[in-house]
């Protein structure tokens, strides 16, 4: 049995990784779903990824542009080996990876 909410919240992922901005009245008629469940769709997306919202004219669901856009591209592994560097490496270097942390780690931890 394949879980029809978990295909459909990986493609609007797809879309908003695109760059393409949504809005819940064409995903709505794309899924043949509520408004509701659009909204809680878009939701869960956002406790991964950064999905930004406009209002209004020329609004929808997209993605914050800048630093955040890749965000969760790091594997665990991956941030525990930068963390484990950041302890021993000169002070130059630091920043440097403080900056590839804040665009390809965690939403939450790239914010702090």
């Amino acid at each position: 049995m394949t879980d029809n909410a978990f295909w459909r919240r990986r493609e609007i992922e797809r879309m908003l990784l695109t760059g393409k901005k949504l809005t819940v009245s064409e995903l709505m008629k794309l899924y043949s779903v509520s408004r509701t469940v659009i909204h809680r769709d878009l939701d869960i997306i956002g406790e991964e990824l950064p999905v930004m919202s406009k209002i209004g004219y020329g609004g929808g669901f997209y993605l914050m542009e800048g630093p955040g856009r890749h965000q969760n591209a790091l594997t665990h592994e991956q941030l525990n080996c930068l963390k484990q560097l950041f302890v021993i490496c000169a002070e130059e270097q630091k920043e440097i990876i403080l900056s590839i942390i804040r665009e390809f780690g965690p939403y939450i931890l790239g914010r702090q």
